[in-house]
């Protein structure tokens, strides 16, 4: 981004018209045969997100988890110990060996002849035959093959140990968030610590629109206590929120929440008004606030501490108002106050207006989440086909006519056809309707088909005004109340192709418009003129006075 980087106001307004807007035409031709019908039109939104300086809140209550709940861990240990014992089978195996003798039988024969001629003599020749004859004996000897085998059977033993370890955590020890809304009780939103009315206080409009805020007088000693269980501060990091809307606050204190055991160093968690400026500590090691509170009008306040760094803060409409590093809150098993602080003992402190959405974590929250707490109105990514709000307040929007869920520039954009929008069915956002109180509304869009004069974001408050606009050559426009329409023209959104949108108002600098996180027209200084009224907004249509259309 150049130089001129869109950088919004504490208060912002946040919309993706995909996280956008996509309007769509009917062919040219129609335009040119000068038929009486309108052009259709198309926008793509992409996440719209709305902030201002302070939240300009409507909507449910958002949930808060618990960050930890009582439980029962079961271990189990299984030790295998196997004893086995191989098979062996041992074989003797005796080969029958045959050993053979064989004496051949040898005949030797001697023959003797003799022959003699003369006288008429004749001998007779005798033949002496000698046989020998050896009988061929085979002696065999045959030993049997003998198998021994000895077989061991295996034998397991199993040892199993289970242990089981029970792990009791009472409820509200450091473990727990808690949400006060106030809607017309004082119950606790996860019902842990409910809190009980002391003095009869009474209800009032919610900084949300909808819903209530407890009204504390406290000439009347008005005040709630939380005793059904105890909200642990001993020794841990925590952070206390709520909306004030202060009345006629004088120098002495008012009690906004508090624990305090005695007065005593670290033993009385208080946090309150003193000398109309934020004032928490746990007595005699406080921190104190600079900013004057506006009196009959919300703030956001925080009181934060941090156990691992010791550091101490108080907070004003998101932004850090005091801070120092100091020990921890050492108090015990006393009852928790809401508009009421006593100490030192035996005073009791009681606030002077209304408070809502009073909270407490069992940690330090981070600047980014204490600012959005603080100034971020709605955020609306439109992801999914979702039109809830993504934000702390819970703003949800309700369509009209036909959206569908597209492919957007930041994961899916809604498409909105001629006719169809979305808006809040109920006034809402209250910083809208206060004078010259800073905001920011910025947003994907993304026209298509052809240019017609089409509504992006409208507001009534009493007047209706359309924040953002197109014209039908396609050029951009942001629009101001101020007696009359304040107007700042941009450059004309290219079709079919994305483009970052941002409006940011203050009275110093007035209305700025930006495109694609460029600066590229502003007002100049001028008022901002609201009717005190809750507004109520519109996506991609437009509402009267009296009726949508």
């Amino acid at each position: 981004m150049s130089s001129a980087t869109f950088k919004p106001p504490v208060r912002n307004i946040t919309a993706n018209l995909s996280n956008v807007l996509n309007v769509n035409g009917t062919t040219s031709h129609v335009a040119t045969q000068k038929n009486t019908r309108r052009p259709q039109r198309k926008w793509l939104i992409m996440a719209l997100a709305i902030v201002g300086v302070f939240a300009a809140i409507v909507g449910g209550c958002v949930a808060y988890a618990l960050l930890a709940t009582s439980s029962t861990i079961t271990t189990t240990t299984t030790t295998t110990t196997t004893t086995a014992t191989t098979t062996t089978t041992t074989t003797t195996t005796t080969t029958t060996t045959t050993s053979t003798t064989t004496t051949t039988t040898t005949t030797t024969t001697t023959t003797t002849t003799t022959t003699t001629t003369t006288t008429t003599t004749t001998t007779t020749t005798t033949t002496t035959t000698t046989k020998t004859t050896t009988t061929t004996t085979t002696t065999t000897t045959t030993t049997t093959s003998t198998t021994s085998t000895t077989t061991t059977t295996t034998t397991t033993s199993v040892t199993t140990t289970t242990t089981t370890t029970t792990t009791t955590t009472t409820i509200g020890e450091t473990q727990w968030s808690a949400f006060w809304l106030f809607d017309n009780n004082c119950l606790e939103l996860f019902n842990n610590y409910n809190g009980v009315p002391r003095g009869n206080p009474t209800y009032t409009t919610s900084v949300l629109g909808h819903g209530n805020a407890i009204s504390f007088t406290a000439a009347s000693a008005q005040y709630v206590t939380v005793t059904v269980k105890q909200v642990i501060f001993n020794s841990t990091s925590f952070t206390i929120e709520a909306w004030i809307y202060p009345i006629n606050l004088a120098s002495t204190d008012f009690g906004i929440f508090g624990q305090c055991q005695a007065a005593s160093t670290n033993l009385c968690l208080h946090f309150t008004t003193r000398n109309v400026m934020l004032y928490c500590g746990f007595y005699a090691n406080d921190v104190a606030g600079s900013t004057t509170l506006t009196m009959n009008q919300w703030s956001h306040v925080a009181c934060l501490y941090d156990l691992s760094t010791g550091l101490q803060q108080v907070w004003l409409n998101g932004v850090v108002d005091g801070s120092h590093t100091t020990t921890p809150f050492q108090g015990v098993s006393t009852a928790t106050t809401i508009g009421m602080v006593s100490y030192p003992m035996p005073n009791n402190y009681y606030f002077n207006g209304y408070l809502d959405q009073v909270r407490y974590e069992p940690r330090a929250k981070s600047e980014y989440e204490l600012l959005n707490d603080a100034t971020l109105c709605a955020y609306y990514s439109f992801d999914g086909g979702s039109i809830f709000d993504g934000g702390p307040n819970g703003i949800n929007l309700t369509s009209s006519g036909t959206v569908t869920t597209i492919t957007g520039r930041v994961n899916q954009a809604l498409q909105f056809s001629s006719g169809s929008y979305l808006y809040v069915p109920y006034a809402s956002f209250y910083f809208l309707g206060v004078s010259n109180y800073p905001f920011t509304l910025s947003l994907w869009v993304k026209p298509t088909g052809s240019y017609a004069s089409s509504t992006i974001f409208f507001v009534n408050a009493g007047w209706c005004v359309n924040f953002l606009t197109m014209t039908s050559n396609g050029n951009i426009m942001a629009n101001l109340w101020n007696g009359g329409p304040t107007v700042s023209s941009g450059p004309v959104i290219p079709l079919n192709s994305w483009t970052h949108v941002g409006y940011t108002y203050s009275s110093r600098n007035g209305l700025r418009l930006y495109v694609n996180g460029n600066l590229y027209s502003t007002s100049g200084a001028v008022a901002f003129s609201a009717s005190g009224a809750l507004a109520t907004i519109v996506i991609a249509g437009k509402r009267s006075v009296h009726k949508y259309i």
